[in-house]
């Protein structure tokens, strides 16, 4: 999804996390045509400017330390010959470099580190609701019996089902990335082929049948009692 105002262009993440690489190259491609990134919302979207076209190389990195140790991370970078562009959630990191300087992990066991780490911290990050949402649906659905119309316990449940469901789909969707793209550690000095090897589209369409599958799922737990 893609739209542009003035010298405003507006497109749907991809998602960081999953993509890092092939977002990194768009972005690449977007300078040449004369489109810089200049946020990432909240919501997902990155807002581009009109700028003059520019060749460059940009990256995408994820962050597990400390926020007191940002700095000392993104001077890191600058000192290699990297700019800071934008950042989401002090977390993901995006750079861009106007030379000649190519970003690679030094390693496989580094690269793999990364991914681990993110993989964590995704995870902890959707449980910030599963234990509030688990708690009222015990009390609203197995503890004490309300009374309530067909559309409050359709609102209620499908908050509920956001907190409870959301994490195990996400754990899901993790572990299928994990095994459709195996071979990505093998690839850390090699974002193009990275790139190459992730097929968004069926993503998409793998990630529909699973949210339809807890869907259904949620449907009989919420609906049946």
């Amino acid at each position: 999804m893609c739209m542009i105002w003035k010298n405003t262009k507006i497109k749907l993440s991809k998602g960081l996390a999953f993509y890092a690489e092939k977002e990194s190259i768009y972005f690449s491609k977007e300078a040449s045509r004369g489109w810089q990134l200049k946020k990432i919302s909240p919501l997902g979207f990155y807002v581009f400017k009109k700028a003059a076209e520019e060749e460059s190389t940009w990256v995408i990195d994820f962050y597990s330390g400390k926020k007191e140790d940002i700095n000392e991370y993104v001077e890191f970078y600058q000192d290699s010959g990297w700019s800071l562009v934008e950042n989401y959630r002090n977390r993901y990191f995006v750079f861009k470099s106007t030379g000649n300087h190519v970003f690679n992990y030094t390693d496989r066991q580094t690269y793999k580190e990364r991914l681990k780490n993110e993989t964590v911290w995704m995870l902890l990050q959707s449980l910030w609701a599963f234990f509030p949402s688990l708690f009222i649906y015990l009390i609203l659905f197995y503890f004490n019996h309300f009374d309530m119309s067909l559309w409050l316990r359709a609102i209620i449940s499908g908050v509920l089902f956001l907190g409870i469901i959301f994490p195990v789909m996400l754990a899901v969707l993790l572990l299928y990335f994990k095994m459709m793209y195996r071979k990505r550690p093998e690839l850390y000095n090699n974002p193009k082929a990275i790139d190459k090897s992730q097929k968004f589209g069926r993503d998409m369409v793998i990630a529909m049948i699973i949210g339809a599958l807890f869907g259904f799922i949620s449907s009989m737990l919420f609906f049946n009692q």
